[in-house]
């Protein structure tokens, strides 16, 4: 079950299966960043990808959430949660 969350950096992510993947209108479960198969992945809404875990852990230590980013991650971010039927 797909789940909404706000990881340590501030970043409105949703983690969710391959399978889920496929409804928020990406590949069957590809990685956006490496292109390898995963069946487990994270929606970061900021960057409007889905990364397998690797990916994401590997994001995460770099990334700096800018304010100017906001309005286009929140739009992302509630988008895929009323598609995916997160509260």
């Amino acid at each position: 079950m797909a789940k909404a969350f706000i990881n340590e950096k501030g970043f409105k992510i949703i983690e969710c299966s391959a399978l889920e993947n496929v409804n928020l209108g990406g590949g069957m479960g590809i990685c956006d960043f490496c292109n390898s198969p995963s069946e487990k992945g994270y929606y970061i809404s900021v960057l409007n990808s889905w990364y397998c875990e690797d990916c994401y852990n590997e994001w995460v230590k770099g990334a700096i959430n800018y304010p100017s980013d906001r309005k286009i991650e929140d739009r992302n971010f509630e988008m895929y949660k009323d598609i995916l039927g997160i509260n």
